[in-house]
């Protein structure tokens, strides 16, 4: 039974998101993060998708094409999100319906597709640690599942990468975090692609440690999966389209 797991990062060029509301119009789709398996036991394979273009819809709308065909050659029977019912899906889908209106590509019905067998792993692991929550917390961090299964979720450090000391000014931490692609790491590469830097060792540089960050999430969520319980959460952790808003 094919297992897909999805991951997007998103950049915030415009508008930085308040503390709370989740609403599309303050994020951009920035990468996305894949990993498959034929066989839970087996070694995934991964993949991680970039943003080729600046921020037009036209770079959306290859990205998406770019995951729909990548999905296209697996056999998909599931698709495993951690918080995508609130994140991942909710987004995907309103940039989906989106780009319907303006372009002939049917990218709502054919991401929806992807979703139709949806598991949130998150959901999973706030029942099964229900204990560690906090009061204002609904899920747990996904390092924090991480660490209570047991499961080795290698952290990536900025100093094990090579930067110009400036480089990273205004990232707020010495490991890499979704939310500093978001602020930060996202929009910096996108600059990097639209002013022709791409080829410079700074910028291949930190594209190997997105994709360092960015495989590790995928990847492991399919342990995460399996150790609370694999398949049998697939009939209590669904998360459809019609589920997401």
């Amino acid at each position: 039974m094919g297992t897909l797991v999805l991951d997007i990062e998103t950049a915030s060029p415009f508008e930085e998101p308040p503390e709370g509301p989740n609403d599309t119009e303050y994020f951009e789709l920035f990468a996305f993060g894949l990993a498959y398996v034929d066989d839970l036991n087996d070694h995934p394979e991964t993949e991680v998708l970039f943003r080729q273009g600046g921020w037009d819809d036209v770079f959306t709308t290859q990205l998406f094409e770019r995951l729909l065909d990548w999905c296209n050659q697996r056999d998909i029977d599931r698709l495993l999100t951690y918080n995508g019912a609130w994140f991942d899906a909710k987004h995907l889908l309103n940039w989906a319906g989106e780009l319907n209106a303006t372009t002939d590509t049917e990218l709502y019905e054919r991401t929806a597709a992807l979703f139709k067998n949806h598991i949130d792993v998150a959901l999973a692991a706030a029942d099964e640690y229900a204990d560690e929550l906090w009061d204002d917390q609904h899920i747990l961090p996904d390092w924090k599942a991480y660490d209570l299964t047991g499961i080795d979720n290698d952290s990536f450090w900025y100093d094990d990468y090579q930067f110009p000391d400036s480089y990273l000014d205004g990232v707020d931490g010495k490991a890499m975090q979704g939310k500093h692609i978001g602020q930060v790491i996202g929009e910096r590469y996108v600059d990097n692609v639209t002013t022709g830097l791409e080829a410079t060792s700074v910028h291949t540089e930190l594209t190997r440690l997105l994709e360092d960050y960015c495989t590790s999430d995928v990847a492991d969520l399919i342990d995460l999966y399996s150790a609370l319980g694999g398949p049998t959460l697939d009939d209590t952790y669904p998360r459809p389209p019609n589920s997401i808003n």
